[in-house]
């Protein structure tokens, strides 16, 4: 299986992947040091997408007919896996698709469970998104032994296609913006660099984080003050909020700080320690995926932007891949989404019902 190794949640959404990207570009301009010795790079080139992305296409009505799968949620208790949910919802009822779900509720027995249960049930295949990456192989075999997609994390041994985030990608796009915004503004000054991170998830986490920093040092130069917070499986709000209130204890002078993280929600736990400490407009972040509901982030005076995944639609790239495997028929190992960076700007042109 290849894995997409240059630096997800996953792809986390989950992947496995291809070749490293690298950054390339020279500053033709001016490179003053920036606060802990790197040159500021504001003409440094933007990251590139991986060939593995995929595009939306319709689910085609009726073309799972009479099939039965099974599919392990992450937690339908946050926004993002919530919208995966509607939009798988809606797309196996347009291809006549069973679907069965299980809420594994961020807890590795839970997803054993609906495994289990899955196998009684007769699934024709497997939808996997569960957090725990390291223990995927012992719920692989307890599980029913039929196709199986996996999002966002890897899913090893048993997953024969990855669905979900270009992870190193993803981060790069939100790294070099980030250091974009701090080249122009600030000339790269700035107090701590806040990396809030989900070992639990494995490569999809060193994936997503990795690229975040070779984007931000693309620009920016070498990381200084780094602050690195492991917020549970999957990242978690109130681990991050926890872990982000002592952390702002500890840099009481700082007014520029960088916040970026693994998903929406360790982004919404840092903002609510900042709010605590009436502290919010010392952070500056950048965010993994974009709720159009999520106001706490759209609206805040620091929000640079988000790389935008389109949960609702990762089912039109999920569905129709197991459907052809279930029906014996070659898929590639990984699909990729397509990412987009979204800011105040041109929120409205991805979400035109934005009304926070």
């Amino acid at each position: 299986m290849k894995r997409h190794s240059s630096g997800a949640f996953a792809s986390i959404p989950a992947v496995v992947i291809a070749a490293s990207l690298l950054l390339t570009g020279c500053s033709s301009g001016a490179t003053p040091e920036a606060s802990g010795g790197g040159k500021v790079n504001a003409d440094a080139a933007p990251p590139t997408p991986p060939t593995d992305v995929a595009s939306f296409e319709p689910i085609e009505a009726g073309s799972g007919e009479g099939l039965t799968i099974g599919f392990t949620q992450l937690t339908l208790a946050a926004p993002f896996p919530t919208a995966l949910q509607g939009g798988m919802e809606e797309a196996a009822e347009t291809a006549g698709v069973d679907l069965i779900t299980c809420d594994s509720k961020f807890d590795t027995a839970a997803a054993l469970d609906c495994a289990r249960q899955f196998k009684t049930q007769n699934v024709d295949g497997l939808v996997t998104f569960q957090a725990d990456a390291a223990a995927a192989g012992s719920i692989c075999s307890e599980g029913a032994q039929v196709p199986v997609i996996a999002i966002d994390i890897v899913q090893d041994p048993c997953q024969s296609a990855f669905v979900g985030a270009s992870n190193e990608y993803a981060g790069q796009l939100i790294g070099y913006n980030v250091g974009k915004y701090f080249a122009d503004q600030f000339d790269c000054e700035y107090d701590a660099y806040v990396s809030l991170e989900s070992t639990a998830v494995g490569i999809v986490n060193e994936q997503r984080m990795g690229g975040t920093r070779d984007g931000f040092e693309s620009v920016c130069g070498p990381i200084h003050d780094e602050r690195t917070l492991d917020t549970g499986a999957g990242g978690q709000t109130d681990v991050a909020q926890r872990l982000m209130t002592d952390t702002l204890t500890g840099l009481p002078g700082a007014k520029k700080i960088v916040v970026v993280g693994i998903n929406e929600d360790v982004i919404v736990g840092a903002l609510a320690a900042a709010r605590s400490q009436n502290r919010v407009s010392d952070l500056y972040y950048g965010v993994q995926n974009l709720d159009p509901g999520n106001c706490a982030i759209l609206t805040g005076e620091n929000w640079i932007g988000s790389a935008a995944y389109f949960p609702e639609k990762y089912p039109l790239l999920i569905l129709p891949a197991l459907i052809k495997l279930i029906k014996g028929e070659d898929v590639p190992e990984q699909i990729l989404v397509p990412h987009e960076f979204v800011t105040k700007d041109n929120l409205t042109e991805y979400y035109p019902e934005y009304s926070c």
